[in-house]
Formats: structure tokens, C-alpha cells, sequence
């Protein structure tokens, strides 16, 4: 392999197993249950409940998060949006990568979640969503295996963003000095 391409190793095996997996999982769903299983009381074809609060449903997205937009068809700006952002990704790829100890890992979950749901737009009509967890109170909406990849991704950079720059701020600190910086 490429020396250009070593130091993206996490980078591209933490992808490429976040794609796999959520391609892997829909296409499980989309073979062993049939479309719109959401309400148990369809006749035959309820959804599979693996925990009270975690059901295995099958169901399609046109929209974007939470369903916004399904209404209209937004996949062309949905596919646009996203593969302005995984451009935006690659370009910024060293500061967002290398200098960030565990972007590597964020940034792979992130670009594998958002590929593989591009793939469900360009391939299909409609994302497959089919994790449904009921919170006391509150049924969250369908989801799938890119989803969690790209929140977790975020999630994870932004963490690690904050303690990075804790760790920066505690630094400067200690090398100012004892005090607080003079005052004007």
C-alpha cells in the first residue's frame, strides 16, 4: 500500500466496516421482513421484538433526519449535501485526522454512515431504517446502522475536540504562570 495512504488506515478500515455492516444489516431487514412493519398489529407481519424497548422494524425514509422533507423528493439535495460534506472531509483530512488523537476512528464511522445511506438514496427511492427503541414516553424514530455510525462519529469528534482543547487551555495556563493574565 501507498505511503500516501498508511497514515488513513483506521480512517478507511473504520469505514469501510461501518459501510459493510449497515449494507449488510438492510439487506437482512429488507429480506426477511416485509416493507412498512412498524405496528404490531399489521396481520403477519409485525416487527420482531428483540427487547420491550428495541424492535427490529422495516421501514423507508425519503427525507432527511426524523423524516424532514419526506413530503417532497429531496434526495438529489440530500446525496448533493453529502458528498459536499465527505469533500469537505477529504480536504480538511489532516487537521481533522492526524492531529486529533481518535478522528481517524470518528471520521471513518462518520464517512461510512454517510456512504451508506447516499447508496440507499442513489440506489433506491427511500433510506431503510429498521432499529426502533421505545424510551418511556417516547417511541424514538426508526433508524439504521449508518445513522448510529455517523451520530456516534460526531459525537465521538466532538468529545474528543473539547477534551483536546481542555488539554490545550490547561497547557497555556501552566505555562503563563502562577496568576490569572494582567489585566489592561
Amino acid at each position: 500500500m501507498g505511503s500516501r495512504f498508511r497514515p488513513y488506515l483506521t480512517f478507511w478500515g473504520v469505514a469501510l466496516v461501518a459501510l459493510l455492516s449497515d449494507i449488510w444489516t438492510k439487506l437482512l431487514v429488507v429480506r426477511h421482513l416485509p416493507f412498512n412493519t412498524y405496528f404490531p398489529d399489521v396481520e403477519g407481519a409485525g416487527p420482531i421484538q428483540v427487547w420491550s424497548r428495541l424492535w427490529i422494524v422495516h421501514v423507508g425514509n425519503k427525507g432527511a433526519a426524523w423524516g424532514l422533507g419526506s413530503d417532497h423528493d429531496v434526495r438529489p439535495f440530500l446525496v448533493f449535501l453529502a458528498l459536499v460534506v465527505l469533500g469537505f472531509v477529504w480536504r480538511w483530512r489532516r487537521p481533522l485526522l492526524r492531529e486529533l488523537h481518535g478522528g481517524q476512528f470518528a471520521f471513518g464511522l462518520f464517512v461510512g454512515g454517510t456512504l451508506g445511506n447516499v447508496r440507499d438514496r442513489v440506489c433506491g427511492d427511500h433510506v431503510v431504517d429498521f432499529i426502533d427503541v421505545h424510551l418511556p414516553y417516547y417511541r424514538f424514530p426508526a433508524f439504521n446502522v449508518a445513522d448510529a455510525c455517523i451520530c456516534v462519529g460526531v459525537l465521538l469528534y466532538l468529545l474528543m475536540s473539547y477534551r483536546q482543547d481542555a488539554e490545550r487551555r490547561a497547557a497555556l495556563l501552566s505555562h503563563a504562570g502562577d496568576g490569572p493574565p494582567p489585566s489592561p
